[in-house]
């Protein structure tokens, strides 16, 4: 039976403004009026959907603003200008995405807020990174064999398995990571992190260190061609994943998934009388996240908590090859190979070496090895 566990701890979030790690976003944009002309001076307001933290900017005298990195999730951008009506914006940041946003102001006065939902999604125009951008929702969707989030880096462009001569570690190996080959380079040239944090697994630099469940993956980009240098080390793919943080909300759940050998096909070297070898696995867990003070009107720090367990029982076949009845006397006969006695070797005149047959290709029982016919008796 192997037993695999894993905790993830508490992730909690300040209100402050996160620090700069290479799984945040950022968001920037042009403020202009409707003439074209950009408006200095506007006080930009982010607020994230989720947690209700608020972040003020402005415009700069070229019109331009940029918030501090982000963590990925719905936000929203207000624009706000004395002389011009007050414009918002909702939409998704996503991992480590530069997300231009730009608004065009109205003149009028102060009266209500024109906001857009769901703004169509962004392209990258600050990053020439090729990249490919995995959600929540496409984690748990995807058909994923084991519920393993790695097997999903195989569907980049330009991506495909690695030599399986090449697993990583004991731990990886059980996990059964994909290991990835992207764009020819090799699979130990990959970068893996985890909020901004190595997780590439280092005793052979192969494969993934750490495995998180896919109901606490936010989402995660695997960015093929052209990373930043903030990345450093990797000449292959970047895959930069982040966990999911508490909201004002309490949210959580409960899960298991259970395979058997109920609608397995029969192993070729399985016999045919037998049933098929009994096969259980099951994988569990719950998680929840939140306020850490309920009830709150300014909700500060969030956390979110989750814990998966597996448990696998299965018998295998396993097949190997013994030496027949005959073989153990001693009797190579009907082996394709002769066999020479080593005690009569001996040098000729051209300095070859020769050595006589046994008859029949027998071996005699006296120059059997008792040590030998212990070990052969095991078989």
């Amino acid at each position: 039976m192997r037993v695999s566990l894993q905790i993830l701890a508490l992730a909690v979030i300040a209100a402050t403004a996160a620090f700069g790690q290479v799984d945040a976003g950022t968001i920037t944009g042009t403020v202009r009026d409707a003439t074209g002309a950009v408006i200095p001076g506007a006080t930009v307001i982010v607020e994230s959907v989720g947690t209700g933290q608020r972040i003020e900017t402005g415009t700069g005298a070229q019109g331009i603003y940029v918030s501090p990195p982000l963590r990925p999730g719905e936000f929203t951008v207000e624009v706000r200008s004395e002389g011009f009506e007050p414009s918002a914006k909702r939409f998704q940041l996503e991992v480590n995405q530069r997300a231009v946003v730009d608004f065009d102001l109205n003149l009028g006065a102060v009266t209500e807020v024109v906001e857009v939902l769901d703004v169509a999604p962004l392209l990258q125009t600050e990053s020439a990174t090729l990249s490919n951008l995995r959600t929540e929702k496409a984690i748990k969707d995807l058909p994923l064999n084991g519920r393993n989030w790695a097997q999903l880096i195989l569907l980049s462009a330009g991506t495909q398995p690695a030599s399986t001569q090449s697993q990583g570690s004991p731990i990886t190996r059980k996990r059964g990571v994909s290991n990835a080959s992207v764009n020819g380079s090799r699979s130990n040239d990959n970068n893996y992190l985890i909020e901004g944090v190595s997780n590439s697994e280092n005793h052979n630099g192969l494969g993934i260190l750490i495995f998180p469940s896919i109901d606490a993956i936010q989402e995660f980009r695997s960015e093929t061609s052209g990373a930043d240098a903030q990345f450093g080390r990797g000449g292959g793919a970047t895959v930069n994943l982040t966990f999911k943080s508490g909201t004002r909300e309490f949210h959580g759940g409960a899960y298991e998934f259970l395979r058997n050998a109920r609608l397995d096909a029969k192993n070729y070297f399985d016999r045919a009388d037998e049933p098929i070898p009994p096969f259980k696995q099951n994988q569990f867990g719950a998680f929840i996240g939140g306020p850490l003070v309920p009830n709150s009107a300014d909700h500060r720090s969030f956390f979110f908590a989750n814990f998966e367990g597996q448990r696998v029982r299965q018998a295998q076949t396993l097949i190997s090859s013994v030496p027949i009845a005959d073989f153990r006397l001693g009797n190579f006969s009907q082996s394709p190979f002769s066999i020479f006695d080593p005690t009569t070797q001996r040098r000729l005149d051209d300095g070859s070496y020769v050595r006589d047959q046994f008859p029949n290709d027998t071996i005699p029982r006296s120059l059997h090895d008792q040590v030998g016919q212990n070990i052969l008796n095991l078989y």
